[in-house]
């Protein structure tokens, strides 16, 4: 039981530092042409979609938490309520997903985390403007949504046998 919960405190403390580097290396990034301006990959949720499939929620949402603190240190108070509204929202959404059993693979799991993300976002955007200009912006965010999430999805399912070999352990929430 004392080994369990060892290995679930260096997994979430493993996942918590790949979540922030990729963050990091993200933030070096220049936008890609095809994206609207401020977007990335997501690349800092392929750990997060990870976590949240072999630990219990409680575990993933301090991995979001921690990623978001990351980046208030790094990149201010704006960028936080960004990352915190669509890192929760996101999370929410990938645990639902991943204990359910709709059918859905990593790509569709990564496509509606992405959106739900995105979500987050366009708010706490519309809370800072107060605009409903804000919405007209939707659209967009929504088809940025949908190939950054096959793409962190697609990562995350050819990885996913990789990483589960190193963490071996009981899986929690399922």
């Amino acid at each position: 039981m004392r080994n369990e919960k060892i290995k679930r405190i260096t997994f979430t403390a493993l996942m918590t530092a790949f979540a922030v580097v990729l963050s990091f290396v993200e933030s070096l990034l220049p936008t890609a042409y095809f994206m609207p301006p401020g977007s990335k990959i997501g690349l800092s949720n392929i750990p997060v979609m990870f976590s949240a499939s072999k630990l219990s929620a409680h575990e993933t949402m301090l991995i979001v938490v921690a990623k978001s603190v990351f980046v208030f240190i790094t990149r201010g108070a704006t960028a936080f309520f960004m990352s915190l509204a669509g890192g929760f929202l996101s999370a929410v959404c990938m645990l639902i997903m991943l204990r359910k059993t709709t059918g859905f693979g990593f790509v569709g799991i990564g496509v509606l985390s992405a959106i739900c993300h995105n979500i987050g976002q366009l708010a706490v955007s519309f809370f800072l403007v107060q605009s409903s200009a804000i919405i007209g912006y939707a659209p967009i965010m929504l088809i940025t949504a949908v190939i950054t999430g096959f793409l962190t999805g697609t990562v995350l399912r050819l990885t996913m046998p990789y990483f589960s070999r190193l963490f071996s352990f009981k899986e929690m929430g399922k």
